[in-house]
């Protein structure tokens, strides 16, 4: 079973859109794909689940009763599931979605921020290797052949319990000076993990993936070409350019039709160019 963790230290540099982007493709081509959210913000539950708010949290987002949860036989359960019981030991019940082969476990915005403020120790140790042991549960491996993990903008303690956990990383960017300096720092958090790893079984960084730029754009198009001049990232970074185009916006619109990239137009720009980022992910995953 594949891991791959989607993280970047800057937000806004589309980590929800390009996870998104792979659990549809990666479904569609007949993976068993779990998607997991790992971020208070629940943005990518919100693509796949309809959820819910607590009205007394402005920030409360949570997700909706399980459609399997049965009152009578789980009076023990509230019926919510999240990925936030992964570290609470709750019960883990994914979601269906629209494509068969795809589940989400959605995030629980209050419970993942309390996880987020963990200080001691001995807790955080915790946290960190929580993820890697529950991907790790038998009937989790047998049910799924990728697991993509979107996470929150910052290095704290879930996103270091993603990157322990994955077997990838893929690191989105924007081509701006904030966002190189969260490229460069998750590759710091990369290289800390690596030293950690048996050498047999290595975490890989599949892309370093530059996203919405701007054609024409001077400061865009200089820093991607000293992103290409860099011999540590060459390697790493992908060939596949995501511009920044309507239609990803457009796709994420509850009542948008359609509400794939993938049922676009075959001659449209953006399902050109995210069919081939998804290729050149799958080609780096068959390596």
């Amino acid at each position: 079973m594949r891991v791959a963790a989607i993280v970047q230290n800057k937000g806004g540099v589309g980590k929800t859109t390009i996870t998104k982007i792979l659990a549809e493709y990666f479904a569609r081509e007949g993976w068993r794909v779990l998607a997991i959210d790992l971020d208070a913000q629940c943005n990518l539950s919100r693509r796949f689940v309809c959820m819910e708010y607590d009205r007394s949290d402005p920030d409360g987002v949570l997700p909706p009763t399980h459609p399997d949860f049965d009152e009578k036989e789980n009076s023990q359960w509230s019926g919510r599931s999240s990925s936030a019981d992964i570290y609470f030991d709750g019960e883990c019940y994914p979601y269906p979605t629209s494509w068969e082969t795809l589940l989400a476990l959605p995030g629980h915005g209050p419970k993942l921020r309390q996880i987020e403020l963990v200080r001691a120790d001995e807790v955080r140790s915790s946290v960190h290797n929580r993820l890697r042991e529950f991907l790790s549960l038998g009937e989790v491996q047998e049910a799924f052949d990728l697991v993509l993990v979107d996470t929150a903008p910052a290095k704290g303690p879930l996103t270091v319990s993603a990157v322990r956990a994955a077997t990838d990383l893929i690191i989105p960017t924007t081509l701006e000076p904030q966002p190189v300096e969260g490229l460069y720092g998750m590759l710091q958090l990369w290289r800390r993990e690596q030293n950690t790893r048996d050498p047999a079984r290595p975490l890989r960084i599949a892309a370093i993936q530059p996203n919405m730029v701007r054609q024409g754009v001077a400061l865009h198009e200089g820093t991607l070409e000293s992103l290409q001049r860099d011999e540590a990232l060459a390697s790493m970074l992908s060939p596949v350019i995501l511009h920044q185009r309507v239609a990803f916006a457009e796709t994420d619109h509850p009542e948008a039709k359609p509400t794939s990239l993938f049922d676009l137009a075959s001659r449209n720009p953006a399902r050109r160019e995210v069919i081939s980022f998804c290729q050149h992910i799958e080609s780096q995953w068959r390596k």
